[in-house]
């Protein structure tokens, strides 16, 4: 996987042969290895990874500039502003952000360096109850919305604008082969679970119509024991309609090759990017109709997939190492904690 997408970016239509060699075997390699067993498994994966493999180069490249995320930037980008309740919490949080650290324990950038990334997040909204002026007055319990952020997270941590977004689009594809492993051992388990409950049902079926049913069909009326007989037939006839429907055995090879096809034909399902605005005064109060006061305007970028209803803002950042607080040492910190 370190080679994918290693290659400088080209602009052409025309995905490079190698890289979509590569992306082939790591297709199969992250979802189901036994498809090298299937002939032709590559001329059929060619054209759905192409579409993967361009539809995440195309998507990294739609991301803006980078932007400065530090305590300083915070004065002047309405954006850090609300992703952060402070710039000491700004601070905090990429402090503990697990893909800075490790990159700084491995590369030991020096203090006038920048690490460049992704910063993700989850945006929510609440109603509460606020203050608000209208005209001279202060009215209270006026209802509002409240704009979250949480859940920071940084990822494709880099030396580099060039090489964090190669690292996006290793992610980006990668995402979209756990999305095809999922859909593969999701239906996997669908049908055992329906093989076992056909089983179950098939044998108390059984039963019934032979007339091993206990005690219970000298006492239940002629009506009551055809009910039941006739609820366990349909039922059994709609667990046998959901079997067909899902075609192919899913632990067939075939079964892999089409789940996987599927997925990375259309990618835009499980990644995509849209552009987000928001108009929200200082208190991350979103602006309305009556609303008074100064408020900002955000330009949001948001990652999102139409098939789960997954969505994070993303923005790419750059971050100054002098900005980040120092790497805890765990080790003396226990020394000093243990006398």
């Amino acid at each position: 996987m370190s080679s994918l997408f290693a290659a400088p970016e080209r602009r052409s239509d025309v995905i490079d042969k190698e890289l979509l060699e590569r992306a082939i075997e790591r297709a199969v390699a992250g979802t189901d290895p036994r498809l090298h067993a299937l002939s032709g498994y590559r001329k059929r994966l060619r054209e759905p990874i192409e579409c993967a493999v361009r539809h995440v180069i195309e998507l990294t490249g739609q991301l803006p500039e980078p932007a400065e995320i530090s305590r300083k930037a915070c004065r002047n980008d309405p954006r850090l502003r609300a992703f952060f309740v402070s710039p000491d919490h700004l601070q905090e949080v990429l402090g503990q952000c697990q893909a800075l650290t490790e990159y700084r324990r491995a590369q030991q950038p020096g203090p006038d360096e920048a690490i460049y990334g992704m910063l993700s997040m989850v945006r929510s909204e609440k109603n509460v109850l606020g203050m608000d002026l209208r005209g001279d007055l202060l009215q209270r319990e006026v209802a509002q919305v409240a704009v979250e952020f949480s859940q920071h997270r940084v990822v494709g941590a880099a030396g580099s604008e060039a090489e964090s977004r190669r690292m996006l689009m290793r992610r980006g594809f990668d995402h979209l082969l756990e999305k095809a492993l999922g859909s593969i051992v999701a239906t996997r388990g669908r049908k055992a679970e329906l093989d076992q409950q056909y089983q179950l049902l098939k044998r108390k079926l059984d039963a019934m119509q032979s007339g091993r049913w206990g005690l219970d069909s000298v006492f239940a009326a002629d009506d009551a024991q055809h009910t039941d007989v006739a609820r366990l037939e349909s039922e059994i006839v709609a667990i046998e309609g959901e079997l067909l429907a899902l075609g192919t055995h899913p632990n067939s090879l075939e079964y892999s090759l089409q789940q996987l096809s599927t997925t990375l034909g259309s990618p835009e399902r499980w990644l995509d990017l849209r552009s987000v605005r928001l108009e929200i005064d200082q208190m991350s109060i979103k602006s309305g109709p009556g609303s008074t006061g100064r408020s900002y305007r955000l330009d949001l970028t948001e990652l999102f997939a139409t098939a789960t209803g997954e969505r994070r803002v993303v923005l790419l950042g750059r971050v100054p190492v002098s900005d980040l607080p120092p790497i805890p040492d765990f080790l003396t910190e226990a020394e000093r904690l243990l006398g």
